[in-house]
């Protein structure tokens, strides 16, 4: 994500009340095509056409108010810091696509922040999975660690430690992330 797609993204989370009540819900196919476009993200992360296939997602999520992604601060937040050189902040974008997607697909689930925000650590670990196949470069030692959590079958008890207190009934803060 370049710095005017941060700027945006910024600038629409903190006017998302508004842009919310300016539009009705989400519709069949706006839920439809997000699926399909965070899905086509994980499997190729640099595809032409994925920066602003990113930026409708992030667009979309903060306009509709029918799907709530709630951030919470976690193992992501070093991708933020990202000079672009290893895709940081669009691999920290993809979890909240992944967050969207599963809360899409899972409507009953959508208030299990555990699987929520577990769906949003897959959504990355996918996308990463797929980056580093293109640029070997672009290793995250956080995500190499997310990763051997999958493998070992312990994401969910990461999510459950790492992220304490994302559970709670609160509105989230400005240090928080997703």
């Amino acid at each position: 994500m370049n710095r005017l797609a941060a700027g945006i993204l910024a600038l629409a989370l903190a006017t998302s009340p508004a842009l919310a009540a300016a539009r009705g819900p989400s519709t069949p196919a706006e839920r439809k095509k997000a699926v399909a476009t965070t899905r086509e993200l994980e499997q190729n992360p640099l595809a032409p056409g994925a920066g602003p296939a990113r930026m409708w997602l992030l667009r979309w999520i903060v306009e509709i108010p029918d799907i709530n992604v709630r951030g919470c601060a976690g193992p992501l937040d070093a991708l933020v810091q990202d000079d672009g050189s290893r895709h940081g902040k669009e691999l920290y974008a993809q979890a909240m696509f992944g967050m969207t997607a599963f809360m899409i697909e899972n409507p009953r689930k959508k208030d299990d922040w555990v699987a929520v925000q577990t769906a949003g650590l897959e959504s990355t670990l996918r996308a990463y999975d797929a980056l580093l196949r293109a640029e070997p470069s672009s290793r995250w030692e956080e995500l190499d660690t997310l990763a051997e959590a999958r493998r070992q079958g312990r994401l969910q008890e990461i999510v459950e430690s790492t992220m304490e207190g994302c559970g709670d009934e609160r509105p989230p803060g400005p240090g928080d992330a997703i």
